[in-house]
Parts: structure tokens; C-alpha cells; sequence
């Protein structure tokens, strides 16, 4: 280990640690590793800070004493958090700290490459001139790509996995549960993408969105409900596999019928891959942390999010369309991060019933800009009083397949949006 300036790396480390407890929004302004960090003791409490973040718990100076005491770290004491706060900036000066960090943490990886090098050209042999060489400059440009994040890749190794993507039946796509969306997506959800769903107030976008993680039940769904309680949730989804009419589930009179439903559910639904989590209030980091200990239990190819506008923003301060732009982008980071597709609903003005065709566009989802730029599909949802016991899905943006409407059954007692054709990716909601 370089101990060329001890001190600079020793007090940026402090001052990032201290921000990070003070103002947990730090951890989505820098991106370090653990072993970025030059002394052993910061580079275990930092990891203990991305451990708790990721959990979705607090890294307050109080909730990380307590871990202290529970897990100590050898040779630091708790009462050391204080020193990291008062050497904390102000959250603007956060990422600058960290540049000295990581900038410190490549010279010092340089160094070991270094030291490497010359033990390689002490014990060769000089008939292994050429081979040492090439192993040389192997070791520098494997260092030097780690360091900037570099991947060599050509065109050749992208092709190879692309065939490997395009002989998987799986990996390829998730059903949706109705056949004319499929169609329109190529099979259905896709891995990596994100999905806007825009309706206006009490359209149905909430019932739709319980559809769809009824179909991806036999392939793993997360249901983050910002604005329904867990069991209204439930209900629904209920209502929707089972055909039990809502109702009799909201005001608790189920029949003797409805309760032999009930109980085939309770025993079929014992081995879905499906979480639901009730939060009034997240952030996009707990969710991504929420996601994260879903996905060490097996695959999430589905992650719900109702919806969109609800989501709390990073910073309080920022304008509103950039608060909502930050949030869809994070939504396609999700996606990508994890390789699931992400379904967001989303608030729709309701200026366009004022049109002449109340149908919603683009333009009318609240604070829009940023979400049409991240969004792979656009789908938004319009009913009217002529179009009984029917729904439309209006494609409106779809980055790799076909835009344009579809008309689904729209069964509201049922909490349910049946396909109208009856094929084999078709989801018959409510229909027991």
C-alpha cells in the first residue's frame, strides 16, 4: 500500500462518511467501493453504511453507533463518528471528496501494478522477454480498465451473447397476460426496460397494474403500493385470480363460495415469487434496496411501482419536472440493474377531458418531459361512458415494437381486465 499522502486520503474519507450519515441522499451522488478506501477501519464502517442503506435502514451517527456496539470494529471507537461529522461538507462539496478518494484508491492499485512489474522482470529468465511484456502490458490495461470502468468488448463477444439471449426461450420475454399487448411488445416484458402506465384518476390504472402481477405470478412480480394499503392490494389481486366480486372482499361479507375460493388461493399462492410492499412514503434508493433482497431469494422478472409521482424525491430543493424526471430515470436504472422490466404508473392531467377527444396523450402525463425521455413503452389507459365494459390501452410510445390502441374487457367487479381473444398467453382474470 502507497503511503505517499496518508492524510489527504484519511481526511476526504472522514469528511465523505461524515456527509453520508448527515445526508443519506449523498449515497446517490457518489458511487464508491469499500476498497476504495485507504484506511481499513473507514473501508469497514463504509461497508457497513452500504449495508444498511441497501436495507432500506437508517445510517444515522445514532443507528450506526448501535451497530457499532453490535458489531465492533477494531480500532474505532464510536464516539470516532463525531470527528467524521464535524469534517463533513456541505452535501454540494460531497462528490469532490469522493474524486480524491478514488483518484488516491488508482494511484495506489498503480503502485501494487508496479511493484508486480518488477517482480516479474526480477525472476524471468531472458528468453521470456516477449511473454513478459505481453503479460505486462495485460496486467496495466486489466488495472487501468477497473479503474476508469472500461469494458473491451467487440463486436464479436456482444454477438455471442446475443445468440445465447436469442436460442433462451427464457430471458427473452415475460407474458403480460393479454395476448394483443404481447404482440405489440414482442412477447411481452422485456428485461431492462422500463414501462410508463398513465391514466387519469379512478381510470383503473391500480386495477390493471393488480392484473398484471396476477399473470406474472408463475414467474416472479414486487408490487411497491404507494398509495393503496397492502390488503386493498391484495383484494384485488384476489378478486382478479379468483372471480370473487370485489365487493363482497371490501366489505368483508364473503359467501361460503367466496371462502372455498379464498382457501384454494391460500394454498396455491404458497410458492409464488410474489412481494408486496406498502410504503407511503420511499425513496428510489430503498426501493432499489427493497428489490435487491427480493432478488437473493430468485428472480424478480416484474417490479410494480403505483406510482410514479408518489415516489419521494432525491432532492427536496430541485424543481418538480426534474424531481419526476430524476425518479423515471432511476426507474431505468432499476430495470437495467437488476434485468427486470419495470411497470411505473403514472398520474395523468385531466385537461384532456376537455378536449374534443378526452383520449390522454403524452403530453398529459403530469410533469412529462423527463418520463418520455426514459420510458421504453408509453401505454395510457382511457375509458368513457360509450365504450361500456371496455378499456382502451393506447400504445402511445414503444422504443422496439408497434404503437396504436387495443380494446380489453373491462370487468370492474372483478378487479378485472380480460384479453377479448382466448390464446394460450391470455390471463382469464376472474374467470375461476
Amino acid at each position: 500500500m502507497n503511503d505517499r499522502t496518508p492524510r489527504q486520503d484519511i481526511g476526504a474519507e472522514r469528511a465523505v462518511i461524515g456527509s453520508a450519515m448527515l445526508d443519506q441522499r449523498v449515497l446517490e451522488d457518489i458511487h464508491l467501493k469499500a476498497e476504495d478506501f485507504y484506511r481499513p477501519q473507514h473501508e469497514q464502517l463504509w461497508d457497513m453504511i452500504l449495508t444498511e442503506s441497501r436495507a432500506g435502514r437508517p445510517v444515522t451517527p445514532l443507528a450506526l453507533v448501535q451497530r457499532l456496539i453490535a458489531e465492533p470494529i477494531a480500532g474505532l471507537e464510536p464516539t470516532y463518528l463525531h470527528e467524521c461529522m464535524e469534517a463533513a461538507p456541505v452535501r454540494a462539496a460531497t462528490p469532490h471528496y469522493a474524486g480524491i478518494i478514488t483518484g488516491l484508491a488508482r494511484l495506489r492499485r498503480l503502485a501494487d501494478v508496479g511493484v508486480k512489474l518488477q517482480q516479474m522482470s526480477l525472476t524471468s529468465g531472458w528468453d521470456e522477454t516477449e511473454q513478459v511484456l505481453d503479460d505486462a502490458r495485460a496486467v496495466l490495461d486489466a488495472t487501468a480498465n477497473e479503474a476508469t470502468g472500461i469494458r473491451v468488448r467487440t463486436f464479436a463477444d456482444a454477438l455471442e451473447s446475443a445468440i445465447d439471449l436469442w436460442s433462451s426461450p427464457k430471458g427473452k420475454s415475460y407474458p403480460t397476460g393479454w395476448s394483443e399487448l404481447d404482440r405489440k411488445f414482442n412477447g411481452g416484458w422485456h428485461p431492462g426496460q422500463l414501462t410508463i402506465m398513465g391514466a387519469r384518476p379512478a381510470v383503473g390504472k391500480s386495477l390493471v397494474a393488480g392484473c398484471a402481477a396476477v399473470a406474472a405470478t408463475g414467474y416472479g412480480v414486487g408490487f411497491f403500493s404507494l398509495e393503496m394499503k397492502e390488503h386493498e392490494v391484495i383484494g384485488r389481486m384476489t378478486a382478479a385470480s379468483e372471480g370473487i366480486d370485489l365487493h363482497h372482499l371490501n366489505s368483508f361479507d364473503l359467501s361460503e363460495t367466496d371462502w372455498s375460493k379464498v382457501a384454494r388461493l391460500r394454498a396455491k399462492s404458497a410458492d409464488w415469487p410474489v412481494y408486496i410492499e406498502e410504503l407511503s412514503r420511499t425513496t428510489m434508493a430503498q426501493i432499489r434496496a427493497t428489490v435487491r433482497t427480493w432478488k437473493r431469494r430468485g428472480p424478480v422478472p416484474l417490479v410494480i411501482i403505483d406510482y410514479l409521482q408518489l415516489v419521494a424525491p432525491a432532492d427536496t430543493r430541485e424543481q418538480r419536472e426534474r424531481q419526476v424526471a430524476r425518479i423515471a430515470e432511476d426507474c431505468k436504472h432499476l430495470a437495467k440493474e437488476f434485468d427486470t422490466h419495470v411497470l411505473a404508473l403514472a398520474q395523468v392531467n385531466r385537461g384532456s377531458t376537455q378536449r374534443a377527444d378526452p383520449r390522454p396523450t403524452m403530453a398529459d402525463l403530469r410533469e412529462s418531459g423527463g418520463i418520455e425521455a426514459h420510458a421504453d413503452n408509453i401505454i395510457l389507459l382511457h375509458r368513457s361512458d360509450d365504450m361500456e365494459g371496455e378499456i382502451e390501452f393506447i400504445i402511445e410510445k414503444n422504443r422496439h415494437g408497434e404503437t396504436g390502441k387495443i380494446n380489453l374487457a373491462w370487468r370492474p367487479h372483478f378487479a378485472s381486465v380480460n384479453s377479448m381473444a382466448s390464446e394460450s398467453g391470455d390471463f382469464r382474470y376472474g374467470i375461476a
